[in-house]
């Protein structure tokens, strides 16, 4: 059985450093980078430190951002995902900006990334899933544990698996959120 998830593990390596048009070598350093940055940022007791760590990985994040505890943005695509101006992340969520694949069905269900946009002021509570190409519009909240497969529009409350719209916020313009920073 390990025989069987190696020669897997071999094969969709070198696959995703060839879809990249990549050296083996040079894209092996870039995943450990990305992914000893995103462990050390997941745990980190320092709110501005987590943000500054998940900077360094190419994640476009903009001022005053919370970013939970276990967060994962997307380790081989942290560039595609940009988060607004005053944005909550909570803890356990994940954003993946690209499909694997599988190797059985990869002809048909080919390699994709697409950028994920988290709006200004949006909060995004504990557990959620946000996956490829979704935008999430400005000043919207997403409940715990949703999973946000299209887009959200701004000054919505979404919620559900998939997610969808279920209350306008109404009365929410451009406000700033005071989160203490260390």
């Amino acid at each position: 059985m390990s025989d069987v998830i190696s020669t897997r593990d071999k094969v969709t390596f070198g696959e995703v450093a060839n879809h990249y048009h990549s050296n083996k070598l040079l894209f092996g350093i870039k995943y450990f980078k990305n992914y000893i940055l995103e462990r050390l940022a997941s745990s980190f007791p320092v709110t501005s430190w987590r943000v500054k760590m998940h900077r360094m990985r190419g994640v476009n994040i903009g001022e005053n951002v919370y970013i939970g505890y276990n967060v994962l943005l997307d380790r081989l695509h942290p560039e595609l995902i940009t988060i607004g101006d005053y944005a909550k992340i909570g803890d356990w969520c994940i954003f993946s900006a690209h499909t694997r694949g599988s190797l059985t069905t990869r002809q048909a269900y080919p390699r994709t990334e697409k950028p994920i946009k988290i709006g200004r002021g949006v909060c995004i509570n504990s557990r959620c899933t946000v996956t490829q190409g979704v935008e999430i519009g400005e000043n919207s909240m997403i409940e715990v544990g949703s999973v946000v497969t299209r887009n959200i529009p701004p000054n919505s409350l979404a919620m559900g698996y998939p997610a969808k719209v279920v209350n306008k916020l109404d009365g929410v313009g451009s406000f700033k959120l005071n989160f203490i920073f260390f």
